[in-house]
C-alpha cells in the first residue's frame, strides 16, 4: 500500500503527473531533456512533449516523434510505463493494454494491472522482508525515486493493518 500510495499521489492520480514547472528538477530527473533550458522549453510545450521526450527509445517505445510516451506514460495504481509493460502485464491480466493504453488508467484494470506486476517483479518476499528499498527498485527504478515517502507510507500502511 505504501508503494501505491506514492505512485499515485495519495490515491490521487491514475496517471502520471507530467506537469512539471521547475525546469532543474526535470531536467535533473530524466537523462533525456539535455539541460535546464532544453526543460524549460518542453514544459512550455506542455505534459505530452514531456512524456514523449523523456519516454523515447526506452521501455520498448518509439522515437520522440512516436507519441509513445504519453500513449505508455505512468498509468494506474502502479503507475505501468512504457510500451514493454503494457503488452506484458496486458498479456498476464489478459487485457490488450498495448491496443488500448487507457485502459490501465481504470480503476478495475489498475488494480489487476498492480497485482500482476507484483507477482512478475516477485515483490511479496521483498515486502515479507521489509525490504522497501527493494520493492522500491522493483517498482520504481534502480533511481528509487520517493523512497523516503514510500518508507513512511509503508510504515504507516503498516500501522493500519497490524495482525
Amino acid at each position: 500500500m505504501g508503494q501505491i500510495f506514492v505512485e499515485t499521489g495519495g490515491f490521487t492520480a491514475m496517471e502520471e503527473n507530467l506537469n512539471y514547472k521547475d525546469p532543474e528538477r526535470l531536467d535533473a530527473i530524466f537523462s533525456l531533456v539535455k539541460g535546464v533550458d532544453d526543460a524549460r522549453a518542453l514544459i512550455q510545450i506542455g505534459p505530452m512533449a514531456i512524456a514523449n521526450r523523456v519516454y523515447a527509445n526506452r521501455l520498448g517505445n518509439g522515437n520522440e516523434k512516436s507519441g509513445d510516451g504519453w500513449r505508455y506514460r505512468g498509468s494506474g495504481y502502479k503507475q505501468l510505463t512504457g510500451r514493454t509493460n503494457y503488452r506484458d502485464i496486458g498479456g498476464i491480466v489478459e487485457m490488450d493494454l498495448e491496443g488500448n493504453p487507457d485502459r490501465a488508467r481504470k480503476p478495475l484494470a489498475a488494480a489487476q494491472i498492480a497485482f500482476a506486476f507484483w507477482d512478475a517483479r516477485q515483490c511479496s518476499a521483498l515486502a515479507d522482508r521489509g525490504d522497501v528499498e527493494g520493492v522500491t527498485a522493483k517498482i520504481n527504478g534502480p533511481a528509487k525515486l520517493g523512497l523516503t515517502e514510500r518508507r513512511a507510507a509503508t510504515l504507516k500502511a503498516l500501522g493500519i493493518w497490524k495482525e
